[in-house]
C-alpha cells in the first residue's frame, strides 16, 4: 500500500512539473568552459538538480557506509540463488509426482551438489525404485548410509526397503541401530516387529507389539497391531508357556480373561515337553487341560504328540481315557476312533463311533463351549470326520450299502459344484 502511495506522489509531481514546463517556455543558458555553453530549459535544470542532489546523497552514504550497499546487493543476490534453487527443488518434485523417470534424472541432475540435502538424495534413491533391481537399490543405500552414518533420514527409508524385500537380518541390524539412536522410535519397533513374524519369533514380537500399543495405542500406525495382537499372544504361549507369568496387561483398553490362556499354555508346555523325549508326559499336560477347558486344539496337539512319539501305545490309552471319562467330548472320541482305524482296529473304532452321536445342532456349545463363534466350522469338520471313518470302515468290512450312506454327506451336491 505504501508503495502504491508513493507511486501516486510521483506521477502527480512529474505530471505537475510537466504542465508548468509546458505552460513557462523560460531557459537557462549554462556555461560549461570557454566559448562552450548549453541552453537548458528552466523545468531540466530544476528536475536535473534534484536528481543530482539524490546522486550525491546516495555517493556519501555508500562512502560513508559502504556495508549497507554490499549487504543490499548481496541480499538481493541471495534471494535471487534462493528462488532459483527453489524452483529447480519444485521441478524435481514434479517430476517425481509425475513419475516421469526422465525427468527426474534431469531435475536432480542440477540439484545434485555438495550442499544438496540429504532429504532430496533419498527422495530420488526411494524413485529410483522405477528403475533399479533390488540388488542395486540396496547397494545405492548402504553407499548413503555409509556417507552419513546414524542419520535417520537414510536408516528410516532403508528400513522400510528391506522389509519390503524381505531382507531380514539386514532389517534387524537397521532397526536396532535406529533404537541406539532414538530410543522406542516407533519405525524401527514396527520393523523389528516386522522381522520377528517372519522368523516366527513370537516372544519378541509380543515385546514389540506391547511397546508400541503402550505409546501409540488408537492410531494408525498400531490398528494392524491390534488387531493381530492376541493371535500372536497364543502363539507366543505355545513357543514359551511362562512368559506371562510377570506380564502387564494395562496397556490394553479391556481387561483380559487370562483363564482363556490355559490351554495355549499346556500346548506350549507340552511342546517344551516333546523337545525333550517326554512324549507321555507331554501327553499328559494335553489331556488335563482338554478336562478343564475341551478346547479341540488340544486334540490337534495330542494327535501331534502321539505320532511324534512313534505311535505310543500309552498316549493312545489316554486319548481313550478322555473318550471315556464321564464328561464325553465327540471330538475326543472321533480322533479316538481315527487313531484306532489307523492302527487296523476296525471293531475297535466301530465300537466308538457306536457311541458317538453327532446331531446338527449339539457340535456348538457341548463339543466345545468356548467356541460358539466357530460352533459352525467345527460342526462342518468333525461331522466330515465321523462319516469318513464310517464310510472307510465300511469299505475295509465289505459293507457296501453302509458305505454308500456314509458317501452322500461327504459328496454333497453343493459341496462338490460350488
Amino acid at each position: 500500500m505504501k508503495r502504491l502511495i508513493l507511486i501516486a506522489i510521483s506521477l502527480l509531481l512529474l505530471g505537475s512539473m510537466g504542465y508548468f514546463a509546458m505552460q513557462n517556455s523560460h531557459s537557462v543558458t549554462l556555461n560549461l568552459y570557454g566559448n562552450f555553453s548549453i541552453q537548458l530549459s528552466v523545468w531540466m535544470v530544476l528536475a536535473g538538480s534534484f536528481v543530482a542532489g539524490w546522486a550525491v546523497t546516495e555517493l556519501w552514504q555508500f562512502v560513508s557506509h559502504p556495508q549497507r550497499f554490499v549487504q543490499s546487493f548481496l541480499g538481493k543476490f541471495s534471494r535471487y540463488k534462493d528462488n532459483k534453487k527453489l524452483q529447480k527443488t519444485q521441478d524435481f518434485e514434479n517430476a517425481s509426482l509425475l513419475r516421469d523417470p526422465k525427468q527426474v534424472r534431469k531435475s536432480f541432475s542440477k540439484l545434485d551438489k555438495p550442499e544438496t540435502p540429504l532429504s532430496v538424495r533419498v527422495q530420488y534413491l526411494e524413485l529410483l525404485r522405477y528403475e533399479k533391481n533390488a540388488e542395486e537399490l540396496l547397494h545405492s543405500y548402504a553407499e548413503l548410509r555409509n556417507k552419513y552414518q546414524g542419520n535417520l533420514q537414510v536408516l528410516l527409508p532403508y528400513l522400510k526397503l528391506t522389509c519390503k524385500l524381505s531382507e531380514w537380518d539386514l532389517a534387524e541390524r537397521l532397526s536396532h541401530e535406529i533404537l541406539r539412536i532414538t530410543p522406542g522410535h516407533p519405525d524401527a519397533l514396527a520393523g523389528l516387529r516386522q522381522v520377528n513374524i517372519a522368523r516366527e519369533n513370537w516372544v519378541a514380537c509380543i515385546e514389540q507389539e506391547k511397546e508400541l500399543l503402550s505409546n501409540y495405542n488408537g492410531s494408525l500406525i498400531t490398528y494392524n497391531v491390534k488387531q493381530e495382537h492376541e493371535e500372536h499372544l497364543q502363539k507366543a504361549m505355545r513357543q514359551d508357556p511362562k512368559f506371562l507369568k510377570n506380564w502387564s496387561f494395562r496397556y490394553l483398553p479391556q481387561k483380559r480373561d487370562k483363564k482363556n490362556d490355559k490351554p495355549f499354555e499346556a500346548i506350549g508346555e507340552a511342546n517344551q515337553l516333546q523337545k525333550s523325549g517326554m512324549f507321555l508326559e507331554a501327553a499328559k499336560v494335553l489331556k488335563k487341560a482338554f478336562e478343564n477347558t475341551a478346547n479341540p486344539e488340544l486334540l490337534e496337539a495330542l494327535e501331534g504328540v502321539y505320532r511324534q512319539s512313534g505311535t505310543e501305545v500309552q498316549i493312545l490309552s489316554i486319548i481313550g481315557a478322555i473318550h471315556n471319562s464321564r464328561q464325553r467330548a465327540i471330538p475326543a472320541s472321533l480322533l479316538y476312533a481315527k487313531l484306532l482305524y489307523q492302527n487296523n482296529q476296525l471293531e475297535e473304532a466301530s465300537k466308538v463311533l457306536g457311541q458317538v452321536n453327532i446331531s446338527a445342532t449339539t457340535m456348538d456349545q457341548k463339543a466345545y463351549p468356548a467356541a460358539k463363534n466357530k460352533g459352525t466350522q467345527l460342526n462342518e469338520k468333525w461331522s466330515e470326520l465321523n462319516h469318513a471313518i464310517r464310510f472307510l470302515i465300511a469299505i475295509r468290512q465289505e459293507r457296501s450299502e453302509d458305505a454308500l450312506t456314509e458317501a452322500k454327506p461327504l459328496l454333497r451336491e453343493d459341496k462338490i459344484l460350488n
